[in-house]
């Protein structure tokens, strides 16, 4: 994925109970000052001063460490797996550390369906970290919600309205059934998965990713296979071909680009996997479903 993906709605008065005002990826490497400038007027903020929205937005770090603090909950160490919670009108800051950097991603929100369920039902304003662990399908909902955002097709805001409903309901089931051993296996094999995805269009070895995890090669290779029922290799090639159906149906972009683009050996070997997978060639699957 992208370092930096921004999508801001400026004119957001669409009079809907859930209106997406925001959403995004940033990548922000070690010794890198904080917030960068890619943020529109309004979201830029001082982290010695802090800052109040008139929104709700979960932001979601998949890597690094930080703080979070505010007006009612106090200070938070932030960990990779955890999803926190702003609320409207209350104080905050939040900022990575300086030494590890993080990568989060949020999705900013409001609405009086929103405050509904937000104030009543699900979260605290003492209590707005949650801990979810690095989940693939939390991954997927954040992914999802930018590449809806940045097409923009009709009944986008009613899309992300409901990709929101369920990330709330989805973070909040995990963190209260949660297990808390820290040394948990299946966070790792998680993790694991969230690396490919972001590293989908990188040439990467299962012993780096199995490295990144915090697990031997083997042991890695056998509980991915148990968790999972494929091999890490077969997994990361059924992430490669999902993303070339996706290119192939949304754009035009040549299909030798495309093998080059997600790191297959070759075009020809790109059309075998392809054809082997989906029971098409590349080209006929483009003819097929983008004529429709």
């Amino acid at each position: 994925m992208e370092r930096t993906s921004i999508k801001y709605f400026v004119n957001n008065s669409l009079g809907l109970d859930r209106n997406i005002s925001s959403v995004g990826f940033e990548e922000i490497p070690p010794n890198t000052s904080y917030p960068t400038s890619n943020h529109s007027v309004g979201y830029y903020f001082n982290p010695d001063k802090g800052r109040v929205l008139k929104e709700y937005q979960l932001i979601y770090v998949t890597d690094g460490e930080g703080v979070l603090e505010t007006g009612s909950g106090g200070v938070f160490a932030i960990k990779r797996g955890m999803i926190f919670v702003l609320f409207p009108g209350e104080w905050h800051t939040y900022y990575p550390n300086y030494q590890t950097g993080w990568s989060h991603y949020w999705i900013g929100f409001c609405g009086s369906e929103v405050d509904n369920w937000m104030r009543n039902e699900y979260c605290s304003r003492k209590s707005p970290v949650f801990r979810v662990g690095i989940n693939d399908e939390i991954v997927s909902l954040f992914r999802k919600a930018i590449n809806v955002a940045n097409e923009e097709l009709s009944l986008y805001q009613q899309v992300l309205g409901g990709l929101v409903t369920y990330l709330v309901a989805l973070m909040c089931s995990i963190d209260k059934n949660r297990r808390v051993e820290t040394d948990d296996f299946s966070s790792k094999i998680d993790y694991a998965c969230v690396l490919m995805r972001e590293l989908i269009d990188q040439s990467v070895s299962m012993q780096e990713i199995a490295e990144k995890s915090g697990m031997g090669y083997s042991l890695f290779r056998k509980l991915f296979k148990e968790r999972m029922h494929c091999a890490p290799v077969q997994y990361l090639q059924n992430l490669r071909i999902q993303k070339a159906i996706e290119l192939l149906t949304t754009t035009t972009i040549p299909i030798k680009e495309i093998a080059y683009l997600l790191n297959f050996e070759s075009p020809a070997y790109f059309s075998a996997r392809f054809r082997k997978q989906t029971g098409r060639s590349p080209v006929e699957y483009r003819d097929e479903f983008c004529s429709k």
